[in-house]
């Protein structure tokens, strides 16, 4: 998906936004249109699916080098030699893999709600996903007739109405037949690698000790509600964005963008108009 086209200024770089676990391009498309509409600049603003998401191919792996690369190919695809870049939850850790890995193409980072750590099995925030693919990948589509039938299957294994919501999103039908838009199996497997942060440091060396390092503009947009980006994530991304700035939505969980949407548009553009604003 694409929002204008065009800069004011030639050294307005095109704005790459990237969605979170099992979302898609469409779940940016108000929120874009409306920052579109809010900065300074005409500017170029894409919003492409991940892998295993949305339109975009389903394959059998999905590691951040691969789903990096997958944006870079994208960025030469469309003659973008550096971009600023929004990425929500799972985007947030991709765009941030490709800032550390390739600063060069990035201009800026605004980071949703996530860090770029590796979150452990215990915590109740990646408690909460594994059970959800989990749920969505245990159910029979065979037997279901309806969405709403498919909603009072899933209630017992995700009593959040809003997250049950959210991943019935992604269920397609009934023709010809129904089933998931996303990859429910690739991204069950690779549930393990979408919690850790492996950038090519290994799974077990924490990416704050690989060296890498990314000496511009980044900015993290948390929600108060949400467990994502905690105090003890801080250091690491001191380590890994020593520019880095946060802001913290009072009444926000992990979908700041839904759950507080001006807030987080009005934020974002002063970040990516801070050279008018100089």
């Amino acid at each position: 998906m694409e929002i204008g086209c065009g800069t004011v200024m030639q050294s307005a770089e095109p704005i790459i936004i990237i969605h979170g676990l099992m979302g898609n391009s469409m779940n940016f498309n108000t929120w874009a249109k409306d920052l579109f509409g809010k900065l300074e600049s005409t500017r170029r603003i894409i919003i492409p699916d991940l892998r295993n998401h949305g339109q975009s191919p389903h394959t059998s792996s999905m590691s951040y080098l691969e789903m990096m690369e997958d944006i870079i190919l994208l960025m030469d695809e469309e003659g973008i030699e550096q971009a600023e870049f929004i990425g929500h939850s799972l985007g947030g850790k991709v765009a941030s893999a490709l800032a550390l890995c390739h600063p060069e193409r990035v201009k800026s980072l605004a980071v949703l709600d996530i860090a770029p750590v590796t979150y452990s099995e215990e915590d109740a925030s990646w408690w909460q996903v594994d059970k959800v693919v989990n749920a969505m990948a245990s159910l029979d589509l065979n037997a279901i007739s309806s969405r709403d039938e498919a909603d009072k299957l899933l209630r017992k294994a995700i009593p959040d109405p809003i997250l049950r919501r959210f991943a019935l999103t992604n269920l397609v039908g009934p023709e010809p037949a129904w089933h998931w838009r996303i990859n429910v199996e690739t991204i069950r497997r690779s549930l393990p690698v979408i919690r850790n942060f492996d950038i090519g440091q290994g799974d077990h060396v924490d990416v704050s000790h690989s060296g890498k390092r990314y000496e511009g503009d980044v900015f993290f947009v948390s929600g108060r509600r949400s467990k994502y980006i905690s105090t003890r994530h801080l250091p690491s991304i001191a380590t890994l964005f020593p520019k880095y700035r946060m802001v913290t939505l009072k009444n926000a969980g992990h979908w700041v963008h839904s759950e507080e949407p001006e807030e987080t548009v009005r934020f974002c553009k002063m970040f990516l108009d801070r050279d008018y604003l100089k």
